[in-house]
């Protein structure tokens, strides 16, 4: 078992229970309609990524070992494919076919915890596929990546989690990882915060490359999605399946 489906199946049961506990908004939606459609879709890339080492061995991984010491290739992989998460994020933004992928993601009404999963299996091949990439780019073994992989993991899990963390607390954490408070804004109704905040792990990127929204300087959003796939219907397994297509 991955070292991220561990950490799944000890932190989703607590991210549930701190939902519960210290809610940031009242969830109106049928959350167990949309618990079935997002964790139906992570089921689904689940088995996309089950299929991923096949990619690897047939393709993208070097010939050659890392020259870099372990823990200087572990920092150097975590940097590195934040920094490419990061552009990649902006570039599902920016191309329209990429978008189409995305926002299955976007449109999602409320956020919580399973709004990590709402992802369509398109998108998961191309993130993927640029994962790979950089490995290769940087002859990186799976190992080196292994760290990354399970900050990413964490950091969006609490990223989504519709969590209301201490003020003093979220703000010292934004200073370098992405927290709720800073991640709604990037799913804002409001067409101008939704093209920022793109980070995946580190807050660092977007400060650097004029894309943050500080959270202390605007009022919270309102609502979330995408207006045009604001039905009930559009939010369903299937119609999430085939909205790339719409």
């Amino acid at each position: 078992m991955a070292t991220y489906q561990i950490l799944y199946m000890i932190g989703i049961p607590l991210i549930i229970a701190a939902e519960y506990r210290f809610a940031r908004k009242e969830l109106i939606h049928d959350r167990y309609d949309r618990w079935f459609s997002n964790l139906s879709l992570g089921f689904i890339n689940e088995a996309v990524l089950l299929a991923s080492p096949v990619l690897i061995s047939l393709f993208l991984l070097p010939a050659s070992a890392s020259i870099l010491h372990p823990l200087l290739a572990a920092l150097v992989a975590f940097l590195a494919l934040d920094l490419a998460a990061y552009w990649l994020h902006r570039a599902y933004h920016h191309f329209h076919a990429l978008w189409r992928l995305h926002r299955v993601h976007h449109c999602e009404l409320e956020l919580d915890f399973s709004t990590t999963f709402r992802h369509h299996p398109a998108e998961v091949v191309v993130s993927l596929l640029v994962i790979y990439i950089v490995m290769a780019a940087l002859a990186l073994s799976p190992l080196q990546v292994i760290p990354y992989v399970v900050a990413v993991k964490t950091v969006q899990l609490l990223a989504h989690s519709n969590i209301r963390l201490n003020t003093r607390a979220e703000a010292l954490i934004n200073l370098f990882f992405v927290t709720p408070g800073t991640h709604q804004f990037h799913h804002s109704t409001h067409q101008p915060h939704t093209d920022s905040n793109f980070g995946e792990v580190l807050t660092v990127w977007d400060r650097i490359f004029g894309t943050y929204t500080c959270p202390r300087a605007y009022p919270e959003p309102s609502s979330f999605g995408l207006k045009e796939f604001s039905n009930i219907s559009d939010q369903r397994l299937g119609s999430l399946l085939m909205l790339p297509l719409r």
